[in-house]
């Protein structure tokens, strides 16, 4: 079983939510509960050395249109969510993963440092690196400096709608990476900080990897040419990524891999990125614990049945050091050359 890097899944949505919109209950995340898509025993099961845990400050609010527009999205009913939140909203996520640390610092640690990374390397627990999904919460650009302190190393810079720092996938009319949002990324450069293009537009995705100097990711997307799908991405997006080199995580969002998603539905999505692109585009990102209201994928129902993944791909025709790569070594990449600007105070960044 090779190494896994997950790049987005919504574990404190999940508590803080008390697992609304799924079908399992709330456990501790040291139990092997029974349907839950993953905890630390699933984690140590699938080889999982490192998870991208979001923060995503969700607000519920009354609103049919956003019912309207999110449930045409997913396919299913989806609340009439908002990401107008304030920087407390992303502090109390913030809290969840302290105190899983703090429960369960035995397997558990964040990743902030680079040592953090020679741990994840060396398979020594499980890592998580926070990621803010969805800008909203910054009402400044320097917002981002106290989230790095707290230690936050990826943004994503939309969720499902437009925000002052750059057009969403749903927008009505995409005006790409706005002012605020080119000083952003260049914020987020400066302090290592991954920059996460999934749920944007295709010229804020475009623009923002024109005015990176790190590699980029698209947390957790699927392909266009398969799909097509507004949270897909096609493949002049695909090709400025490749140069950029940066990497999609393919997801187990259901509708976004077919009208019948499966492993092996899922399998189409990464053959075709390997045989146009390469191997090296393409990683992880299964949004485990953000699957509201829908049914995983057939045979991906939680992270321990991972290696149906793996088995299938071999069975299409990838090789060992091919799986390897979209598993594990592809994201690290981007990574390591992310993190080589790493310091525990953004004070002391360069």
């Amino acid at each position: 079983m090779p190494p896994l890097v997950d790049l987005h899944e919504d574990i404190s949505l999940y508590y803080v939510t008390q697992g609304a919109g799924l079908r399992f209950g709330v456990a501790d995340f040291g139990i092997d509960l029974e349907g839950r898509h993953c905890d630390i025993p699933k984690y140590e099961r699938s080889n999982t050395r490192l998870v991208f845990a979001a923060i995503a400050p969700l607000t519920p609010t009354i609103s049919p249109k956003r019912v309207e527009r999110l449930t045409s999205l997913y396919g299913a009913p989806f609340g009439g969510y908002r990401v107008r939140a304030p920087l407390s909203a992303a502090l109390e996520h913030i809290t969840v993963y302290r105190n899983l640390f703090r429960m369960h610092g035995d397997r558990l640690f964040p990743v902030r440092t680079l040592w953090d990374l020679e741990r994840v390397e060396r398979g020594q627990g499980i890592g998580l690196l926070l990621a803010l999904e969805g800008a909203e919460p910054l009402e400044d650009v320097e917002d981002l400096e106290l989230l790095y302190d707290l230690g936050l190393r990826s943004l994503q810079l939309t969720w499902n709608f437009d925000n002052r720092y750059g057009a969403s996938c749903m927008s009505r009319k995409d005006y790409g990476l706005t002012g605020d949002g080119e000083e952003l990324i260049a914020l987020c450069n400066r302090l290592g900080v991954i920059v996460d293009l999934a749920h944007a537009s295709k010229r804020t995705t475009l623009e923002v990897i024109e005015a990176s100097r790190l590699p980029v990711i698209v947390s957790h997307a699927n392909f266009r040419a398969v799909r097509d799908h507004p949270r897909n991405v096609d493949d002049e997006q695909l090709e400025a990524l490749n140069r950029n080199r940066g990497v999609v995580g393919v997801t187990f969002i259901p509708p976004t891999i077919s009208d019948h998603p499966s492993v092996e539905a899922l399998a189409d999505h990464i053959v075709y990125a390997c045989e146009r692109f390469g191997p090296q585009l393409v990683a992880i990102g299964t949004d485990y614990f953000g699957l509201l209201n829908m049914v995983e994928p057939r045979g991906l129902e939680e992270v321990s049945r991972i290696g149906n993944l793996w088995r299938e791909l071999e069975r299409r025709g990838l090789g060992e050091r091919e799986i390897r790569m979209i598993a594990y070594e592809n994201a690290m990449r981007v990574i390591r050359e992310n993190a080589a600007r790493w310091r525990l105070s953004s004070l002391a960044s360069t």
